[in-house]
């Protein structure tokens, strides 16, 4: 069992000289103030990290729906042209054959990117392409 002891305080204080008392309360309020600035930074920076990962889960959401955008309108236009090739070949349309073929070639050596300068127009303005 553990008894407290009664300490008497009064004998503490009369053998510590004024000036270390003096000089240990700045200290405690110094140390005070720091602790309180730290935890003012730490908050800063915990909201500015919060500012940071929703730009980021922002940025990401829009890129990956414009890249999808742009893709799958590439693929529809590509299918499309796959399906005139199909329909030529059925019919034994050798221009519409090649019609197809022409168009599937022209889409295929395309890049998505061509139009760089557009392209970068389009993500600084945060709206998706109408296609």
């Amino acid at each position: 069992m553990n008894k407290s002891v009664p300490i008497d305080v009064s004998k503490i204080v009369r053998n510590i000289p004024l000036p270390d008392v003096t000089k240990a309360f700045d200290l405690l309020m110094e140390f005070k103030r720091e602790n309180e600035q730290t935890n003012r930074e730490i908050a800063r920076y915990e909201a500015m990290k919060e500012v940071m990962i929703t730009e980021i889960t922002r940025k990401y959401d829009f890129y990956e729906k414009l890249f999808s955008t742009v893709f799958s309108e590439r693929r529809k236009v590509i299918d499309k042209y796959f399906s005139i090739i199909d329909k030529g070949i059925q019919e034994n349309n050798n221009e519409l054959v090649l019609a197809g073929l022409t168009n599937l070639s022209n889409v295929v050596a395309s890049s998505p990117f061509a139009d760089i300068g557009n392209l970068k127009a389009l993500i600084e303005s945060n709206r998706m392409p109408e296609l």
